[in-house]
């Protein structure tokens, strides 16, 4: 049984809900094994799924372009980073232990599955999950690893007789994952919970959802209870002048993190077909005018790669889902200049060298997928020629069987998409950085100019 659900983004905004919990059951018959089974490949491995891989190199390790999805340079503190492997056949499932699922053998499972199987989707607005830490698959891990047993049980399920998998989708607005569960050996006959039941499991997530961030409020609101009442000993003025200094410490703070480019981006928006097919069609041109070795980077490509490199960055930076933060950014680069003089041309010159840092950053991007690229179809070659030498050696039985190979469009789409998300970081960390220091900026030359002041009311005096 499952019921018809507008986007998650329209629930959220429907019930002015930061949390959102859907469930559903689904009974034992032919047509519902195998919904569950397409339901596993869909929730494994639709766009957007995060795969969940992390990779440490060596300092002087060579990187390729998966390896750095993040938008940041090899070689440096960032070096060791976080991608999202989109090869054809990975997925995102996760299950009760660290050990990865294998997808085929969780759709086998539940194809012969006797009992009930249980569908839910645990969707957090976007910036309650940056805050709660969920805005990642690794945070979800923890959470469902902690929180499914206890849900479970309010159902009547035994840690010892459940089985579960969820896969985490970095979608924009509304990070989410989906659950499924469903028992060893089948006990529960009713797949239908009670009102009671279903509080009791929400709960169940909620509690390890919210409960870190109940634990830090706690403990801050206790914190500066007792700094106001040690230091101000009753003094209203003083107490509201010490909030006022630890909150604009904790401001500047912040500031400081996100000027060196260690916050966190938003997740980036949806990449369409049309937008894809245009960066692999841009990939493959650049691929093709690359050399076969050396460093992927901007600097060591031919003149002509390097032009391409930068058509395509240009591009890029015109999407209409990467503009708005594009022009925040050259903004900011603007109200910075600004900030230290009023000469037109000096404003240009500094607006052209902010637009040309960031297509270079976008470009370096773009190399790597390209490289990608080469990689994919030097695979595809190999693996032809070794079919072709197969069959020459085979028997007249066995050249009817074509051995399988990847699907080469679905390939360079996954580079495409990582591009995508590359591209948003790069621009997003950009624009955040470069926001904050003119906040850091303005700040210091307040500060100075109060100074000043209060050095000739002195002076007066």
């Amino acid at each position: 049984m499952s019921k018809k659900f507008g986007s998650l983004v329209n629930e959220h905004s429907r019930f002015q809900s930061p949390f959102i919990f859907k469930f559903s059951f689904y009974a034992p018959n032919t047509e519902n094994r195998a919904k569950n089974a397409a339901h596993i490949s869909y929730i494994g491995r639709r766009t957007g799924v995060d795969l969940g891989d992390e990779l440490q190199k060596p300092e002087n390790a060579e990187y390729t372009f998966k390896e750095i999805s993040e938008g940041v340079e090899p070689g440096s503190a960032a070096g060791h980073v976080k991608y999202a492997s989109e090869r054809p056949g990975s997925h995102g499932l996760f299950g009760a232990t660290g050990e990865k699922p294998v997808l085929n053998e969780i759709q086998d499972e539940l194809q012969t599955h006797k009992g009930v199987v249980w569908r839910s989707i645990l969707s957090l607005k976007e910036e309650d999950a940056k805050l709660l830490n969920l805005d990642d698959r690794k945070g979800w891990e923890t959470a469902l690893r902690a929180a499914v047993p206890q849900a479970a049980a309010e159902m009547g399920i035994g840690e010892s007789n459940l089985r579960w998998v969820a896969a985490f989708h970095q979608e924009k607005g509304h990070p989410h994952v989906h659950l499924v569960m469903w028992e060893k050996v089948p006990k529960r006959r009713k797949g239908r919970i009670t009102d009671g039941e279903r509080k009791d499991v929400k709960n169940a997530f909620m509690n390890q959802i919210y409960g870190g961030e109940r634990v830090r409020l706690t403990q801050e609101k206790t914190a500066m209870r007792d700094l106001i009442r040690d230091l101000s000993k009753g003094d209203t003025e003083k107490a509201v002048a010490i909030i006022r200094d630890v909150q604009r410490a904790t401001k500047l703070v912040e500031l400081e993190l996100q000027s060196a480019g260690v916050m966190k981006t938003d997740l980036a928006p949806k990449a369409y077909p049309k937008e894809l097919k245009e960066i692999v069609k841009g990939l493959g041109e650049l691929a093709r005018l690359m050399p076969g070795r050396g460093r992927a980077a901007l600097k060591f490509m031919p003149e002509p790669a390097k032009t391409k490199a930068l058509e395509i960055a240009e591009k890029m930076l015109r999407f209409p889902d990467f503009r708005a933060s594009y022009d925040r950014y050259m903004k900011s680069a603007e109200s910075m200049t600004r900030l230290h003089t009023t000469n037109p041309d000096k404003i240009k010159a500094a607006k052209d060298r902010a637009h040309n840092d960031l297509r270079d950053r976008v470009a370096n991007v773009i190399v790597r997928g390209a490289a990608e690229v080469n990689k994919a179809n030097a695979s595809n070659k190999a693996s032809k020629d070794a079919s072709k030498r197969s069959k020459k050696g085979s028997s007249p039985q066995s050249k009817s069987v074509k051995p399988a190979r990847p699907p080469k469009m679905e390939e360079q789409m996954n580079v495409a998409r990582t591009v995508w998300k590359s591209a948003w970081n790069a621009i997003e960390q950009s624009r955040m950085q470069n926001e904050a220091q003119g906040r850091i900026q303005k700040a210091q030359m307040a500060r100075r100019e109060q100074q000043i002041r209060q050095q000739e009311n002195e002076r007066e005096r």
